[in-house]
């Protein structure tokens, strides 16, 4: 009985300090893709939400409404079926860093104004996870988001995703087989890598676990490797939670008074307000 009850309080340990993980993508319809025909974005998205549903991942996906055009509507139109949440990410995918703030707050709304059919949550994330490189600037643009009911989506998973999938586009548009093939490879050691050092921030800026956020864009390289990457989190122990669940964690509510012009991951950030004050 003894033994029953050591197995049952390590399997219930085990659940309870489960790392936690929400998972996001930016971009849609469908980001960098050189070569791609819009028949062929659709056909990846596709991929990509059966990557997600095989895992049970109900994920927060991200607007850029420059990206949409009659024919990648579909994707929004299929994201939304399968019951994922859709936020705005601007309409031209502007650096705030680059413009004033009133040509940014313009930019949000005609986001909402072109993909509002679409966007079913109050969610928000930054192109660039750009905030501002002055604190006027970084205010401004706070307060306009305040007042119209936006929720900042941050990330705690930041990473170089965008890279390897720039260098798969190109050997995928030359049909090189070979250079795709080790670039995902060497995108899926990458997220491993960046997974654990946050996990490690995780643990230096709050003394725990926290549950992570994690930064993908809708691309090809996601649509060939998503799968995989989940099968990996899934192996380690990871469970996948929405990004409202995630944001309950007390963590996302210390006050961040970051200012300056690089996005950061949301623990990075809390680490230098931390840090200046």
């Amino acid at each position: 009985m003894r033994f029953i009850l050591g197995i049952l309080l390590v399997v219930a340990s085990s659940a309870l300090f489960a790392q936690k993980i929400a998972i996001t993508l930016d971009d849609l319809p469908f980001g960098y893709s050189r070569g791609l025909s819009d028949d062929q974005k659709i056909e990846a998205f596709d991929e990509i939400l059966q990557s997600l549903e095989k895992h049970q991942v109900k994920a927060t996906l991200f607007v850029t409404s420059g990206n949409m055009n009659k024919a990648t509507e579909a994707i929004l139109d299929k994201a939304v079926a399968a019951g994922h949440q859709l936020g705005n990410h601007t309409n031209n995918h502007y650096d705030l860093n680059e413009i004033s703030a009133e040509a940014y707050i313009a930019d949000i709304d005609s986001c909402q104004e072109l993909a509002g059919k679409w966007i079913n949550s109050s969610y928000f994330r930054y192109a660039m996870l750009h905030r501002g490189n002055t604190r006027s600037k970084r205010d401004s643009v706070y307060t306009y988001l305040k007042e119209k009911g936006f929720v900042i989506a941050p990330v705690t998973i930041d990473n170089n995703e965008w890279v390897y999938n720039r260098g798969y586009c190109l050997a995928m548009k030359i049909g090189d087989q070979k250079n795709m093939d080790r670039l995902g490879k060497e995108y899926l050691y990458h997220m491993k890598e960046v997974t654990a050092r946050y996990q490690k921030l995780s643990s230096q800026v709050t003394s725990r676990e926290i549950p992570q956020i994690l930064l993908l864009h809708s691309n090809p390289i996601n649509a060939k490797y998503l799968g995989k990457l989940l099968d990996w989190y899934k192996k380690e122990g990871w469970e996948f939670i929405t990004l409202d669940e995630a944001l309950q964690d007390e963590f996302y509510s210390v006050k961040d008074d970051y200012v300056g012009p690089y996005g950061f991951s949301q623990l990075d950030r809390i680490k230098r307000s931390k840090l200046n004050n």
